[in-house]
């Protein structure tokens, strides 16, 4: 089972896996988790703890991971598909596996139960191992090798792409936990020759030892493609990272305004006067938000409220004119003149707020 749960110490969500009713006998190795904690790999969804826990009525292991929003597993992803994936598709998902197995197995270590039902697969296309650390918590006494554990991993790369290779009722059988056939016999002539010889290479288990190195060598100029993939992803995800931190700089300068101005407004702000800073903050809060048009309607126009908040947050020297609501007073000041106004305001506000806290102690 996975559970959707929120951190009380950091704010976080996090994925909790639960392997239920565990028997009496059987003892986690939870220092394992130490091991698996190490691994940092984007296609590998990150092993925080492991517990055991009788708060589900019975005796659960519980490992918590990172959460990744959209993210069903494969076997779930197959009863919604009407085709098979495309082969670009197809090497994506085996780059995206072969870079996190390379990951796992540097550390010394083996996923050991990699499949549909434990690789999740986001909308996107970006490919996650969410059984990172199972087997060894489960089984810490197996006797299966390393090296024989680590080549079971790579070639069930080539199961899990024959899996997406599956549609219709055979895919839902797949899903149901049937065994997909082997890669070799699912890729038709339809695909390319690279791909039918990545088949054979993770489908022969006697004539040689699979290798990560094999698989890109087998992938070739798609390796740079999907490498190109993941750069603009990243470029999109920095450009919307800079629109939400200026974002961000303008809603704290909004939070600023809004103190200030309304010590104005109530006349109460500590050296407040008609000359001081609050009354120059009130001034450009109504310059900016109750601007009017020729016709005396109010202008509802978000550029020039979005631009008169970046000249003031960048501290121009631009001049502009303020004119209080009754029309006695106006001011020909700079952006930077309001911006260290509202400053020095709202430093005065936040020392008498911390002022009364004290006092109330």
């Amino acid at each position: 089972h996975a559970i959707k749960a929120q951190s009380i110490s950091d704010g976080r969500h996090y994925m909790l896996g639960r392997i239920a009713g565990l028997p009496p006998s059987t003892k986690p190795d939870l220092g394992v988790v130490d091991r698996w904690r190490c691994v940092q790999n984007p296609g590998i969804a990150h092993v925080h703890e492991a517990f055991v826990t009788r708060a589900f009525g019975d005796s659960s292991l519980v490992v918590v991971r990172d959460y990744k929003p959209l993210a069903a597993s494969l076997a779930s992803r197959l009863l919604e598909r009407p085709a098979p994936a495309t082969e670009a598709f197809l090497w994506s998902v085996v780059l995206q596996l072969a870079s996190a197995l390379h990951a796992v197995h540097a550390a010394g270590l083996a996923a050991c139960v990699l499949g549909p039902s434990t690789v999740w697969i986001t909308p996107a296309g970006r490919v996650y191992i969410a059984c990172g650390g199972l087997l060894d918590l489960l089984s810490p006494g197996r006797s299966e090798s390393l090296a024989a554990a680590q080549q079971r991993d790579l070639r069930a790369i080539g199961q899990i792409v024959s899996a997406l290779l599956c549609a219709g009722a055979e895919g839902a059988a797949v899903a149901r936990g049937q065994p997909p056939l082997p890669l070799a016999a699912t890729v038709g002539p339809g695909f390319s020759p690279s791909l039918r010889e990545l088949a054979v290479y993770l489908s022969d288990q006697r004539a040689h030892t699979v290798g990560v190195d094999g698989i890109v060598r087998l992938a070739g100029a798609r390796a740079l493609v999907e490498l190109g993939a993941v750069r603009r992803e990243a470029d999109l995800v920095l450009d919307g990272l800079r629109v939400e931190m200026a974002n961000g700089r303008l809603a704290r300068l909004l939070c600023k305004l809004g103190f200030v101005a309304e010590g104005a407004d109530s006349s109460g702000g500590p050296g407040w006067s008609e000359t001081g800073d609050c009354y120059l903050a009130a001034l450009f809060r109504d310059y900016v938000f109750r601007s009017v048009d020729e016709d005396g309607v109010l202008a509802t126009d978000m550029a020039h409220v979005i631009g008169n908040l970046n000249k003031l947050d960048a501290g121009s020297s631009e001049k502009v004119m303020l004119v209080s609501r009754d029309d006695k007073s106006c001011l020909v000041v700079s952006y930077s003149e309001v911006k260290r106004s509202i400053d020095s305001a709202y430093s005065e506000l936040l020392a008498a707020a911390q002022a009364a806290a004290r006092a109330w102690r």
